[in-house]
């Protein structure tokens, strides 16, 4: 697991009081948070990304055992979500809704995106969706193409979180041999 480390998301993103949605501290380009909504696991995950592509992760969820897990730590961003973030930034407008979903469940599984471009924080939830979105211009492109990418890395944080927790099941080669004879 990457190195572990405390920082505050108050320092990196904050509500403004002004508009009511998140800003995002100008050393940083993209903030992610999943929340599952009333699941088993109760997953709360947050990625923040800086301008040099650095990334501090803090996630929480309940085990097996309903036990509360909480760890923040910074981690190396794989190389197609800072293409794809780098495709975002570098665009000269950005047009995107400020949410996108099919239907509202109280207490849903929900994302929300922070992007700073061009010295604007847009703001962007991603709620309950019953089918793939669909691009409407180069700006969804991209960004409906970072949702999956987020997807993928927030089930192997979580499932990497999974395995430090779990006691070795495995018996070394050695050990089975001499259990047979």
């Amino acid at each position: 697991m990457p190195k572990q480390m405390d920082f505050e998301v108050l320092k990196i993103r904050k509500i403004d009081s002004s508009t009511g949605n998140f800003k995002l501290h100008e050393d940083y380009i993209l903030s992610y948070d999943h929340f599952d909504g009333w699941s088993e696991r109760l997953l709360s995950l947050g990625i923040y990304v800086d301008i040099i592509f650095e990334c501090k992760v803090r996630l929480h969820f309940l085990d097996k055992n309903m036990a509360r897990i909480e760890k923040q730590f910074e981690c190396e961003i794989p190389p197609e979500i800072k293409t794809s973030i780098l495709g975002i930034i570098n665009l000269d407008q950005i047009v995107l809704k400020h949410y996108y979903a099919d239907m509202f469940l109280e207490d849903e599984t929900r994302q929300n995106y922070v992007i700073n471009h061009s010295g604007k924080s847009h703001n962007i939830t991603i709620g309950t969706l019953l089918k793939k979105l669909q691009p409407e211009n180069s700006s969804e492109e991209l960004f409906f193409n970072l949702i999956d990418l987020f997807k993928k890395w927030r089930e192997e944080f979580y499932h990497e979180c999974l395995k430090e927790l779990a006691p070795s099941d495995q018996i070394p080669i050695n050990e089975k041999r001499k259990r047979k004879r």
